[in-house]
């Protein structure tokens, strides 16, 4: 592996912390569309930092949370496969759409299932990959 692909798989995986950080102090703010959007960022920075472990090269520019799992061609658990795709929803929905205000949406309580479900994947690639960030 070349020092620019090591340099730059540290880079996606301090950045999905980093995003991971964030969607928290979001969520004690109550800003809970961003708060799920970030949740968003950090599984996609996770799962460009897998791509670019698996393959050795740089992920595609894309943030379709399942096209990436797909490209890393990774098998995962159904649950964590679900958690995935629920999560994509908000890429767009959290920032552009109306639903961004919408409290029937965004509120504490499925703010703070998305912030556990975005562990739980974390949790999951940390172990099975023996990732360490």
């Amino acid at each position: 592996m070349t020092k620019n692909i090591k340099k730059t798989e540290k880079f996606w995986l301090l950045s999905a912390k980093d995003n991971f950080g964030t969607a928290k102090d979001l969520f004690n703010a109550n800003r809970y569309n961003f708060s799920i959007f970030m949740c968003q960022q950090a599984v996609e920075a996770l799962l460009k930092a897998v791509y670019i472990i698996k393959k050795k090269d740089r992920p595609e520019f894309i943030h379709k949370l399942p096209k990436l799992l797909d490209l890393i061609n990774i098998d995962v658990p159904d649950s964590i496969d679900k958690k995935i795709l629920k999560l994509d929803a908000h890429y767009i929905k959290a920032r552009y759409k109306e639903d961004r205000f919408n409290s029937k949406i965004y509120n504490k309580e499925n703010t703070q299932s998305i912030l556990k479900d975005t562990e739980e994947i974390f949790q999951w690639f940390m172990k099975n990959l023996k990732l360490k960030i």
